[in-house]
């Protein structure tokens, strides 16, 4: 059984908050303010590094990266994002028939190789059927409305969203991200999906540590496993400055207007 939060060795994020290089790492980023249960596992990294270009070189969708951040932008300029200028962001290889072809990849890592978040587009896992019988509380400990191209999905449930959520099982299991969708009626889920309508260009969206949040059986757990003994355990968790950047990089996705439906 897991104790307090637990994330990937040197991999993941959760493990890594608590440890003194990554707090010293992030002190010196200025800060704004303040398998997984159904999701195909994370693609694996390749040696390829992103270039991350300056705010002035960026299209459109790009505002200037502030003091001490720099601006990503893809190849096709279809989608941006800042992160601290110590960051890195490194290609990922898609796992075969999951998405979508021409679909974008990346990890975002500290100089120590901690992934603070995955970003895939033309995601094409179906939604998993959800038995009445199956259903269980989860619950929103932080959820703040997202830019993004500023023009509402059709599709979307709910205007996109940065959102950390908690789904009950043995323990509570957490994830953040962004999305557009409702969690489900009376405050019950099965599962909890992570992804934005990014249109026709992109299909849908993920970028956060998890696709989708799931509960899992105690031997279906393992060291990536992000879980909780209580409800206020999170939110302290989650509470920090050095979660505060990981929040601002996700909340400053923005999407190349024209590209959505």
């Amino acid at each position: 059984m897991e104790h307090g939060p637990s994330g990937g060795p040197g991999g993941r994020l959760p493990q890594a908050l608590a440890a003194a290089a990554l707090t010293l790492m992030l002190a010196t980023a200025c800060t704004g303010p303040g398998g997984d249960g159904g999701a195909p596992s994370s693609p694996a990294t390749t040696a390829v590094t992103a270039t991350a270009e300056p705010a002035e070189a960026a299209a459109a969708p790009l505002r200037e990266a502030r003091e001490g951040w720099k601006v990503f932008t893809d190849p096709g300029r279809l989608l941006s994002f800042e992160l601290p200028e110590a960051w890195v962001v490194q290609l990922l290889e898609p796992e075969p028939g999951v998405y979508a072809p021409d679909s974008l990849h990346y990890a975002v890592r500290t100089p120590e190789g901690v992934t603070t978040a995955e970003l895939h587009t033309g995601i094409q896992t179906p939604e998993a059927p959800c038995p009445e019988a199956e259903r269980t509380p989860y619950y929103v400990i932080g959820s703040e409305p997202l830019e993004l191209t500023g023009e509402a999905s059709a599709d979307a449930d709910v205007e996109p969203r940065f959102v950390i959520r908690l789904i009950t099982g043995f323990r509570f299991f957490a994830a953040y991200g962004i999305t557009d969708q409702a969690g489900g009626a009376d405050g019950l889920a099965c599962t909890l999906s992570n992804t934005v309508d990014g249109g026709d260009a992109l299909g849908r969206v993920s970028f956060g540590d998890l696709e989708v949040l799931a509960p899992k059986a105690p031997a279906n757990t393992g060291p990536q496993t992000v879980t909780f003994g209580t409800i206020g355990e999170a939110q302290a968790f989650y509470d920090t400055p050095d979660f505060a950047t990981i929040r601002e990089m996700l909340r400053s996705l923005r999407i190349a207007p024209g590209t959505t439906g």
